[in-house]
């Protein structure tokens, strides 16, 4: 039986000052970049270990698409023809433009996945594909007011209508628009992001296991001369 779930998982191209704005204060572009880009290869090894789910890559910028690819493949090898650029202004946009690909696809359950959760437990994630089955939508919220996931059976650009983005209440504002359309919603438990230097420290404890040991790695290096 084919897997009823897509999953989009977005990812940038790692160039150094383009990623990551809020670290490179604190670590310097180039670190910075090499910080996201585990992060995101530590969320996609998840994803990729997650039932009943197809993965797919949804890349910005546009233009770096076949390096993204090469990147990606390198590390898993495993992702030919599943690699698609995001299209859309807002990441409201964004979003419903991947989940409305993948309703097209032939999906029953559509999610997205962001990069910036890199020791989001696989529980959190797989629960989000289960869920789908009894309910409208699924979120995994941040602390932060946004979210590191939202998946939907059907796709509706009015999910996402009057958000301001970066203003943490990306959540409470997508909660109310699922309310008005009467649409059912599970929440997920709250994770949290590493974007900024004040996150940094969620990862204390964490980088020791052997799976983040690159993470962990990039921090503990020498912060860059000025």
């Amino acid at each position: 039986m084919p897997p009823s779930a897509g999953l989009a998982l977005f990812l940038a191209y790692p160039e150094p000052g383009t990623v990551k704005a809020r670290l490179a204060a604190t670590l310097g572009p180039e670190r910075a970049a090499r910080f996201y880009w585990e992060s995101a290869l530590l969320v996609m090894a998840k994803a990729l270990r997650l039932r009943n789910t197809e993965v797919f890559v949804f890349v910005t910028p546009a233009e770096k698409q076949a390096e993204t690819a090469a990147l990606v493949m390198a590390r898993f090898g495993r992702f030919e023809g599943r690699f698609l650029a995001q299209k859309g202004n807002t990441p409201g946009e964004r979003i419903n433009h991947a989940l409305e690909r993948l309703k097209v696809m032939g999906f029953a359950r559509q999610l997205v996945l962001g990069t910036d959760s890199p020791t989001i437990p696989l529980e959190f994630l797989q629960r989000a594909v289960d869920e789908l089955a009894a309910v409208d939508c699924a979120i995994g919220p941040t602390w932060a007011g946004g979210y590191y996931l939202i998946g939907l059976r059907n796709p509706d650009v009015r999910v996402f209508r009057d958000i301001n983005w970066g203003s943490g209440m990306e959540l409470q504002r997508t909660f109310d628009n699922l309310s008005s359309l009467k649409l059912t919603c599970r929440m997920l438990p709250r994770w949290q992001d590493v974007d900024g230097p004040d996150d940094l420290a969620f990862l204390e404890g964490q980088v020791r296991h052997a799976d983040y040991r690159r993470l962990r790695d990039i921090l503990e290096e020498a912060p860059p001369r000025t």
